[in-house]
């Protein structure tokens, strides 16, 4: 797996466990592998699915297939 997706998804886990887990060290590691865009856009993308995730779970929405 290339290395900037690699802390792509590092910093997924470590937005969805708190946004504040982030250090001045993991953002700089990304910016060597993405431009501001698309930092903005990872970011939404997670905060999006962590918001969906709580949704549904807070109102124990079944998973359909």
């Amino acid at each position: 797996m290339d290395q900037g997706w690699a802390l792509a998804l590092r910093y997924a886990e470590l937005v969805t466990e708190s946004g504040h887990s982030v250090s001045d060290d993991d953002y700089e590691k990304l910016a060597a592998h993405w431009d501001d865009s698309e930092l903005v856009e990872i970011t939404m993308v997670i905060g999006l699915f962590s918001y969906f995730n709580r949704f549904n779970d807070a109102l124990r929405v079944e998973i359909t297939r």
